[in-house]
């Protein structure tokens, strides 16, 4: 699998299975905060985080580890990880993006096109969804995460008869309003978890950072 069909496949997963974050609106104070937390997001002028992805696939799971920083409107850098080996880097300056698979020493070369959008977390993509029709709020409480106490949310189908059976557990940093963490489950199966860390906004964003200095002996590929 090359480093852009891996990159799609892992979006597509993300896409399809955290569907569902943006269905509050049993509880006013969640609804709420649910709503500052996207808004807050939306102003957000440069961001730097840790994105940990895990995919419950049969009986195995693999964790892959997402180093993000973006600034608007169009530069970001985006590391994905497993364990200590690097997968691939995707660098953009707003203009050009590089992407590098380090396993081929090969870097990709093309324009950025305008239809792109930011690598932002995915909750907050779909905290804009207004799929409240589908989902409800089942159950809501504080607790401890890790040492940070937040908001868990317990969401799940409004309909008991159809087909989709996930529910899905968020929690949300109630004073910084930052995603902590998200699990998705299905008939009681784990289907994937997203967890933050290092979770910095607006911090002083160096335009290097975005700019890629191509390995003196990797191959290039303009695509």
């Amino acid at each position: 699998m090359t480093t852009q069909q891996r990159y799609q496949f892992v979006v597509v997963i993300v896409l399809l299975g955290l569907v569902c974050s943006g269905c509050l609106e049993t509880d006013v104070d969640v609804d709420t905060l649910l709503q500052k937390a996207a808004e807050k997001q939306a102003n957000v002028e440069s961001l730097a985080y840790i994105e940990k992805l895990t995919l419950y696939i049969g009986n195995e799971t693999e964790t892959i580890e997402y180093d993000v920083l973006l600034k608007k409107p169009d530069k970001f850098r985006r590391i994905e990880k497993s364990g200590s080996f690097i997968r691939s880097e995707v660098t953009s300056n707003g203009d050009i993006v590089w992407i590098y698979d380090p396993e081929k020493n090969i870097v990709f070369i093309r324009n950025l096109t305008s239809s792109e959008k930011l690598p932002e977390p995915a909750i907050y993509v779909l905290l804009n969804d207004n799929i409240s029709e589908k989902y409800m709020v089942i159950g809501q409480e504080m607790e401890s995460h890790y040492s940070t106490s937040a908001y868990k949310i317990e969401l799940a189908s409004r309909e008991s008869d159809n087909e989709d059976t996930r529910e899905y557990l968020l929690w949300i940093d109630p004073d910084g309003l930052i995603p902590l963490k998200l699990e998705s489950w299905d008939k009681g199966n784990p289907v994937l978890t997203l967890e933050y860390r290092d979770y910095s906004i607006n911090y002083t964003a160096d335009d290097s950072d975005f700019t890629f200095t191509i390995p003196d002996d990797a191959s290039v590929m303009y695509i």
